[in-house]
């Protein structure tokens, strides 16, 4: 049967454990009493919650009470809030006001406290800053639509009846791949190389539709496949209506999920955008490798390839739009990536029996060098995007360039940096999380950092761990 002794938290702040004899704190409301003449009853005003004075008489005993009176004293001494662990009340976050420490003879290896904690409230004068998340999602819009009207301005003059089937699929292999690899939403509706070749060829405008009807605007509030459904008032409307997609088919693709990143972890999401980079780099390649056999400065004007002009055409204008989809893909779960406050350093090292009982909690904090490597990525598929591109393009590729600068500097600027530690012999990555840190809950980090086995075994030789 749990008894009240058993629900009792064990008392510490900023992580430095110690006792409690006994505890007060006052309760109830602040409030201003206004009387009036001929008035048997006064009016109360009510001025809040009355501020929460936390007190507590403590001590720390045992052999190491100096070392533990210490790690307190350097708790309390630090400015600003902390976590402080009431024995009653739980977590709270509290400030240390005006405390005493007092030794006695008679009470050996024993020191006392008398402490006084102000429960922390709400800052009173919010300071404006830039939101860069916000910032690059807008960016990465403009470089979607950029896109697509890129590939509708190519799509608009070539002469599909002239088109190369076999050379078409040859050359779209790789775009199959990409799409099945990280646009996975949408390979039901093309599920083969053959069925992609249709596509581009009848239906052009589909494949566009298809492509931006991954992505939510920004904010997610709606979702379009950024076409007309009616004729169009150009010059060309003939041209320009066969490009837009069919009614039914983008009913299908808005029924489809979205290709909108959510945040889980700052591991996954760099693995994330590791993967779709990497696609992106590799259709970059292939619209350099054929601008390069072609002799020719444009990416859209290539002649005297395998298939003919009007086939190279093609191929390229669905390469590229596929690129910039990838790097949309890659920017949005950038910008989904959070700015943390890093953890303040525990200035002691609780008790095993006391993380078993009360773990540490820790937020997810980056690594600055996965981050910086993150950011260096996107930007070199940014800038080898922009080589063949127009200028119009080029201008929108920059600004989505200096953006994912921006956002993951600021990421990356909360976030821990990396050590190597040596271990001379094999041992359990929780002893090893234990001394470093003080944490051991942060034993699956190193494990996970280091691509470890087994957490039992950590082999011996230098190891990557955080600095705090």
């Amino acid at each position: 049967m749990t008894t009240w002794r058993d629900q009792l938290h064990p008392a510490s702040f900023r992580g430095v454990p110690f006792f409690v004899d006994s505890d007060s704190m006052p309760a109830g409301r602040r409030t201003q009493v206004h009387e009036y003449p001929q008035r048997d009853k006064p009016l109360v005003e009510d001025m809040g919650r009355v501020t929460r004075e936390i007190k507590l008489e403590a001590f720390v005993i045992g052999e190491q009470f100096i070392e533990l009176r210490d790690n307190l004293l350097n708790a309390l001494d630090k400015p600003g809030a902390g976590e402080l662990i009431h024995p009653w009340y739980g977590r709270l976050m509290a400030t240390a006001t005006e405390c005493d420490v007092s030794h006695e003879r008679r009470e050996g290896g024993m020191a006392r406290f008398s402490l006084m904690f102000v429960e922390d409230g709400e800052k009173g004068f919010p300071a404006g800053v830039p939101n860069t998340a916000r910032q690059l999602e807008d960016s990465s819009e403009s470089l979607l639509e950029s896109a697509i009207a890129r590939y509708k301005a190519v799509m608009a003059v070539v002469n599909r009846a002239r088109l190369a089937v076999v050379a078409l699929q040859n050359g779209i292999a790789g775009i199959q791949m990409a799409i099945a690899a990280e646009l996975r939403q949408i390979t039901g509706l093309i599920s083969s190389v053959e069925a992609l070749v249709d596509m581009l060829i009848n239906a052009p405008g589909n494949f566009a539709a298809m492509i931006r009807g991954q992505f939510a605007s920004v904010g997610g509030s709606s979702r379009s496949s950024g076409y007309r459904w009616g004729a169009t008032d150009s010059a060309s409307s003939a041209t320009a209506a066969s490009l837009e997609a069919d009614p039914e088919f983008a009913r299908t693709v808005a029924a489809l999920p979205e290709q909108q990143p959510e945040f889980a972890s700052f591991a996954n999401s760099a693995r994330a955008i590791t993967a779709q980079i990497e696609q992106a780099q590799l259709l970059a390649t292939e619209v350099l490798q054929a601008a390069a056999s072609s002799g020719s400065s444009q990416g859209n004007s290539v002649t005297a390839v395998l298939g003919g002009t009007a086939t190279a055409q093609v191929v390229n204008a669905a390469r590229e739009l596929v690129r910039d989809a990838l790097i949309v893909l890659a920017v949005r779960t950038a910008a989904a990536m959070p700015v943390v406050r890093a953890p303040e350093p525990l200035s002691g090292f609780p008790s095993l029996e006391q993380q078993a009982i009360a773990p540490i909690q820790r937020p997810d904090v980056p690594v600055t060098a996965d981050v910086v490597a993150v950011r260096d990525a996107i930007e070199a598929a940014l800038w080898s995007a922009g080589q063949l591109a127009p200028h119009e393009h080029f201008e929108v590729l920059q600004v989505v360039r200096k953006q994912v600068r921006a956002h993951l500097t600021e990421v990356a600027r909360a976030g821990v940096r990396l050590t190597v530690v040596t271990v001379r012999e094999s041992l359990p990555a929780v002893v090893l999380a234990y001394r470093h840190y003080g944490d051991a809950t942060r034993a699956s980090e190193i494990v996970t950092r280091n691509k470890v086995q087994h957490p039992g075994f950590l082999p011996a030789g230098p190891l990557a761990i955080a600095q705090e």
